[in-house]
């Protein structure tokens, strides 16, 4: 449970009193690679602590193709925005590149936490803040760069992300063909 201590650390400071709130609430829960955890236009009622593994989040556009938008690996949190915010679908899947361990926890416990105590409001403003700036920092960024550049800006970002991501997902998420990528790779020495 040390990731997922770490991914509750990373937003705001709670007491160990506090942190209890939700630990014991923590149900384990296994998947294989190639799994879904999150399905498309259905409202998921949890908060997903990846303790070991790694999974991607994919948005499906309205003709029913699919990019990658997010990676995520030990001690992230992966939630569907639709059940966490509760607005309309978006139409977006999270699945496994690895076999994983989660530890899940009801978002209506979360927000119930929120209301009850004032250290559980600022970890969820704080949580969802960190989430807002990361997106709009990465379209910002990734706007004016090259496709090289954005490669770069991924890879020394997160290692995992050249380590563990298939070829195919990263061209995804890149908006180019794999085959760009092997270049890419081939080119950086990578």
């Amino acid at each position: 449970m040390r990731n997922v201590i770490a991914a509750i650390d990373r937003y705001y400071k709670l007491s160990e009193q506090s942190k209890g709130l939700i630990l014991k609430e923590l149900e384990e829960f296994r998947l294989k690679k190639g799994e879904v955890l999150i399905h498309e236009n259905i409202r998921s009622p949890y908060l997903y602590f990846i303790e070991n593994g790694a999974v991607k989040n994919d948005y499906i556009d309205e003709k029913g193709n699919k990019k990658a938008v997010w990676f995520g690996f030990e001690g992230n949190i992966c939630f569907s925005l639709n059940s966490y915010i509760n607005m309309n679908y978006i139409h977006e899947t999270t699945e496994l590149i690895e076999d994983s361990l989660f530890y899940r926890v009801k978002i209506s416990h979360v927000k119930a936490l929120y209301q009850q105590h004032c250290d559980w409001a600022n970890w969820g403003r704080c949580f969802i803040e960190s989430v807002f700036v990361n997106t709009v920092h990465e379209l910002d960024e990734f706007k004016s760069l090259t496709t090289k550049e954005k490669y770069i800006k991924l890879i020394e970002g997160n290692q995992n992300v050249k380590d563990r991501v298939p070829l195919k997902d990263i061209a995804s998420y890149l908006g180019v063909s794999p085959v760009t990528i092997s270049r890419l790779r081939k080119e950086l020495g990578a």
